[in-house]
């Protein structure tokens, strides 16, 4: 799947019923460089656009039994990212009119010169790209706000070589790291290295997903797969095609979808769930865990052949506490951004400095920069002074019940409080197992995600 990448030619659908022009279209159309798929009428072309993305969809407007007109209506109701070029031997301004308003790119009448129809094609093309990029922009959005590789001690130095070794070569990558030590920062640094850097990054958080979600969420699902598939829907393989797919805690992955990816990784295609077609994609995958994978394949909670399918190139990330020397760096880095958005010149005590260096940092960088964030918040000046620091004071006790005159002690913890110690203390007995942390805490895992990433807990 990884070995050569694909070009940027669009992948085309072309729903026409007169078979000289069906075959003239396909045959030229792949000489061209495009990726062609053909359907006789629009029964046929409506069922094969439900079951994969195209670029660009060639419709035509009078076919026996569903027209090209119903056709692209039902189309826009599925979904409104290919973009839909109309053509008709019997052309009139009303149709055309209509079919615009349907949400068609463009309205051809037949004959169709080819090296016109190729020029719109390409048209449509890069607005359908410019759009998919957009929408992946926007996801990444907040998760991109202030986020850069910052560091110069040895052990992060060989990770920036690393990453750009790794990058100019086109396989799997996979990344261990402790929680918050910036697995997704170094992803998206390969990714934006690498000759796939135009093309979509996408990511997944594995601990998310669970048996009843990972399919439909990794592969895609056809409508009426499943009770509430009341439309199909692509999955992050097909939009991340071409481009970069970074899966986080694959440790969490159920093993019987982690059958399924190995089944990717070795051919190339997958099916949605509940379709019958092979669907092919290109897709560079970059995996993290903050688990070590052999552990996972000796207890059988990961698939030993998936394991060595995925180890190919991979990155250890130092945790904090072993690169103290960018500590002051980093802190400095998150305070400068606090300072550019507020206008103010920031800065920091000695004394809070050396507790910042001399502090383990369990959480890593996620930590760290909350840290930061909360000092500049509760400051009543632009200044970081030790007493900011929530490892500066101890933690507040827990309140015991009862007095001397038999009544309970008024509780001047607040519940939050309260509720992060205890999932703190729970994932401490449990050795960070998430699973069965959630079970003991009588939750579900995503609302334990939740939480961990609330109180900074990871």
């Amino acid at each position: 799947m990884s070995e050569k990448l694909v070009g940027t030619k669009a992948k085309i659908l072309i729903v026409e019923d007169e078979e000289p022009l069906r075959k003239l279209l396909e045959s030229e159309m792949s000489r061209s460089g495009y990726q062609v798929q053909v359907c006789a009428n629009g029964i046929e072309g409506l069922a094969r656009y439900q079951e994969e993305c195209f670029g660009v969809v060639l419709l035509d407007i009078k076919m026996p039994g569903l027209d090209g007109v119903e056709v692209l209506r039902r189309m826009r109701e599925e979904s409104n990212i290919p973009e839909v070029i109309m053509f008709t031997g019997h052309g009139d301004i009303e149709t055309a009119v209509q079919c615009i308003k349907l949400g068609a790119y463009d309205y051809l009448t037949k004959p169709v010169k080819l090296d016109e129809l190729e020029m719109v094609i390409e048209k449509a093309h890069e607005k359908n790209r410019l759009r998919r990029e957009n929408i992946n922009l926007k996801l990444e959005m907040s998760k991109l706000e202030n986020q850069t590789l910052v560091g110069n001690s040895p052990s992060f130095r060989k990770v920036l070589s690393l990453i750009n070794r790794w990058a100019a070569t086109d396989e799997h990558v996979i990344i261990f790291g402790e929680s918050g030590t910036g697995k997704e920062l170094v992803a998206r640094a390969v990714h934006d290295a690498s000759p796939r850097a135009d093309k979509p990054f996408v990511t997944i958080n594995c601990g998310r997903l669970n048996a009843h979600t990972a399919e439909s969420e990794l592969f895609g699902h056809m409508q009426g797969a499943f009770t509430s598939a009341v439309k199909g829907r692509a999955g992050l393989f097909e939009l991340a095609d071409n481009g970069t797919l970074f899966m986080d805690e694959v440790s969490e992955m159920p093993l019987d979808v982690q059958v399924k990816l190995l089944r990717i990784l070795e051919t190339g295609t997958f099916r949605r769930l509940g379709g019958n077609r092979d669907i092919s994609v290109n897709v560079r995958l970059v995996v993290a865990s903050n688990k070590k994978l052999e552990e996972c394949v000796a207890r059988g909670e990961f698939r030993e052949d998936l394991f060595h399918r995925i180890n190919l190139l991979p990155i250890n990330l130092p945790p904090l506490r072993e690169r103290r020397e960018d500590i002051m760096s980093l802190t400095w880095f998150f305070i400068k951004n606090i300072a550019d958005s507020g206008h103010e010149a920031w800065e920091i005590h000695e004394d809070a400095m050396a507790a910042l260096c001399a502090y383990d940092w369990p959480g890593n960088i996620r930590e760290l920069k909350n840290t930061i964030r909360r000092a500049c918040i509760l400051a009543t000046e632009p200044v970081v002074s030790r007493d900011l620091l929530p490892f500066a004071t101890p933690r507040m006790p827990l309140p015991e019940v009862g007095g001397g005159n038999g009544s309970a002690e008024v509780a001047k913890v607040p519940l939050w409080m309260v509720e992060r110690d205890h999932i703190g203390r729970v994932m401490e007995v449990v050795e960070g197992n998430k699973s069965q942390a959630a079970k003991i805490l009588e939750i579900d895992r995503k609302t334990l995600y939740t939480k961990l990433e609330r109180y900074d807990l990871n």
